[in-house]
């Protein structure tokens, strides 16, 4: 007699190939996939729209912090995998969310006039800031501030370019230029007056022509 075979099956979390082959899905940060996959564990036959994301829950499952977690639901939101079918209670109810590629069949309780299926197909990337690094491997040089002097330069806007970074622009600093270039000039005129002046006056004691002489300490000039 042939002995009748036991059945061993166990649940088990599934995600459609169509859902992780997606776009969306590999723009996704590790986190949010984590929050996709505890979503996909909590799933039986009947109650999608009705799953949570409790930090509670979350947390044996390595989410470290409650910032974490929000970032993670916001951003399995805007991509489209996750739709919130109820907002978290006064009373402290938690939120309800639904995986947008399984239909929902216990609609009771909950708000879905803005449900999408399959919104994850519909999503587009968007154009993300550069970071710090980047930006200084395109332009060579800190845009916003310098080691130097942090506090000071902090505030000042950085370059649209590479190229407009190198050259300053704001009237205050271009007439900070001049000035200092006008001084500079002056200073160059006096120190020459002065030394025609003094060579004649060493002519006139003969000492003009000869290779070493003493200048008086009160004549010697303070160079800058």
């Amino acid at each position: 007699m042939k002995a009748k075979a036991t059945a061993t099956r166990h649940p088990y979390a599934a995600i459609e190939h169509r859902v992780i082959d997606s776009p969306a899905y590999a723009d996704l940060s590790f986190s949010a996939r984590s929050l996709l996959i505890m979503m996909a564990r909590q799933l039986t036959r009947d109650n999608n729209g009705h799953l949570h994301a409790a930090f509670k829950w979350c947390k044996p499952y390595g989410f470290g912090s409650e910032h974490t977690l929000r970032a993670a639901i916001a951003e399995l939101i805007s991509h489209g995998f996750i739709h919130r079918t109820r907002s978290h209670g006064a009373n402290g109810a938690w939120a309800r969310y639904a995986v947008t590629w399984l239909p929902i069949r216990n609609r009771e309780g909950l708000f879905l006039s803005s449900f999408e299926a399959c919104a994850w197909r519909n999503w587009e990337p968007t154009n993300k800031k550069s970071s710090r690094q980047k930006v200084l491997e395109q332009s060579g040089r800190k845009c916003s501030f310098t080691p130097q002097h942090p506090a000071e330069t902090a505030g000042n806007p950085p370059a649209k370019s590479a190229d407009n970074e190198l050259i300053p622009c704001r009237g205050d600093f271009a007439a900070g230029v001049g000035a200092a270039l006008k001084t500079k000039k002056a200073a160059r005129g006096a120190r020459g007056a002065w030394i025609a002046a003094e060579l004649a006056r060493l002519a006139d004691v003969g000492l003009a022509g000869h290779q070493c002489f003493a200048i008086p300490a009160e004549r010697k000039p303070t160079w800058h």
